[in-house]
């Protein structure tokens, strides 16, 4: 055999080693996580709505991580709740990255019902027996830990369904992988709002409010919010609340599934517990009874605090991530397009939507 000859064996075999060889010796490939065309970052403050929201949005979009942000809840306490919540045998980990605190002591005097409502979702709304003692070792730095959480993302789209605290500090780190920004409320200028008027999320902590207002020019910010009851407006013929019927009626009557996180969503939302004896406020109740009104559906009486409400607020703004077909464009925000001139049918397709996608949620994206 020449030279020539030779080389070209050589050559021959190496090519056949590369293409066989490597299967033959089962050299293992690098396990590298797979990109994702578009994911889903949702910053809460963990109240009953956001507990109503996450699930529709997991059970349909890539949720690449929860941030939970000071507000109804505080961040360590929520991020304890919120992963109890959503921790399945057999799906993949979210991550619940604990988020920012109000920079200062906030003076809770204008929500004298807040300490009840953060007792009552640090339990997940009762679904625990009792609140979770959130990790010593907090992981401080949480842009960090949303730029890893991310990594594998082409495109994000953020839900902000809690207050800006945190999404100030992190958004310029992923900025140019967002797409859009979904917020529930209204923002600061809105034709809308009365002057000085805010909603619970911008007016808990202002500075940060205002301070997004600038930062999200450039990031397609989507404001929603439900029909509401103004001084231009006639009096809405029906209420943008939850109902019973989400959980236990539903699609065909079937309600929500009974296994994975739409089961433990259930028991979270039907349930039945005492009034702790420390906060009544308005509620009507007697001092150590049971609250009546608490036993068995929790949202339409008491879950925006006692003498509150809960509408369908974050509900909708998640909603509208899914079917953004379905609102139309008001003054500087977007609200549910009316089904034939009626509340009523617009809130039941709200509700009918929230059942038939949080019922997705027993398998993660």
């Amino acid at each position: 055999m020449n030279s020539k000859s030779a080389i070209r064996s050589a050559i021959t075999a190496l090519a056949l080693l590369t293409l066989v060889g490597c299967s033959a010796l089962n050299i293992a490939k690098p396990n590298v996580a797979p990109l994702h065309a578009s994911c889903v970052l949702i910053d809460t403050d963990y109240d009953i709505d956001d507990m109503m929201a996450i699930p529709l949005v997991i059970g349909n979009k890539h949720v690449a991580g929860i941030i939970t942000s000071e507000g109804y809840t505080l961040p360590e306490a929520g991020a304890a709740a919120l992963s109890r919540l959503i921790a399945e045998p057999g799906q993949r980990q979210i991550p619940v990255i604990i988020g920012a605190r109000y920079p200062g002591i906030r003076d809770l005097s204008p929500w004298p019902w807040l300490p009840f409502f953060r007792d009552m979702m640090n339990q997940s709304n009762g679904l625990m027996s009792g609140a979770l003692i959130p990790s010593k070792s907090v992981q401080s730095n949480y842009t960090q830990r949303v730029v890893e959480a991310t990594a594998q993302c082409r495109a994000v789209s953020v839900l902000i369904i809690g207050t800006y605290t945190s999404f100030i500090n992190y958004s310029h780190a992923i900025r140019p992988k967002i797409d859009r920004v979904v917020i529930m409320g209204k923002p600061i200028g809105d034709p809308s709002l009365e002057v000085g008027k805010y909603s619970f999320n911008c007016r808990y902590d202002l500075p940060a409010c205002q301070t997004a207002m600038t930062q999200l020019q450039g990031m397609n910010p989507v404001w929603v919010d439900i029909p509401r009851l103004t001084k231009q407006t006639p009096p809405l013929p029906a209420t943008y609340e939850s109902s019973k019927e989400m959980v236990e009626g539903g699609v065909n009557g079937g309600g929500l599934v009974t296994t994975d996180l739409p089961g433990a969503l259930r028991r979270a939302l039907v349930n039945s517990q005492e009034c702790t004896s420390k906060y009544y406020g308005a509620m009507p109740v007697t001092p150590g009874a049971a609250c009546s009104s608490y036993s068995t559906w929790v949202p339409a009486d008491v879950a925006a605090g006692p003498g509150g409400e809960s509408l369908l607020w974050d509900q909708t703004a998640a909603l509208y991530l899914l079917h953004p077909e379905i609102f139309s464009p008001l003054n500087q925000h977007v609200v549910p397009t009316i089904v034939n001139g009626s509340h009523e049918q617009t809130a039941e397709r709200l509700r009918r939507l929230w059942t038939e996608d949080t019922n997705r949620a027993v398998v993660y994206k």
